[in-house]
């Protein structure tokens, strides 16, 4: 039985954590925003893509940012 204290070594490890930043860095990424029009370029989430492009890119922008600093932080 585990304690409180006690966790598994992966789950803590601060490597995980900024494999997993650095992976919503590229996914985040606004240049990444032309391929999903194109997936997305069907449907309601089309026209919503559509409609607030510039907005969408600049949200991304930001926690593309913010998520690179995270996995930099963590990494390095």
């Amino acid at each position: 039985m585990l304690n409180r204290n006690d966790s598994c070594q992966s789950c803590t490890d601060n490597k995980t954590k900024g494999y997993v930043y650095a992976v919503m860095t590229a996914i985040a990424c606004p240049c990444h925003l032309p391929v999903l029009g194109i997936y997305l370029g069907t449907g309601a989430a089309g026209a919503f893509f559509a409609q607030y492009f510039v907005l969408l890119a600049v949200l991304l922008g930001i926690l593309s940012l913010v998520s690179f600093a995270a996995a930099v932080r963590v990494l390095l």
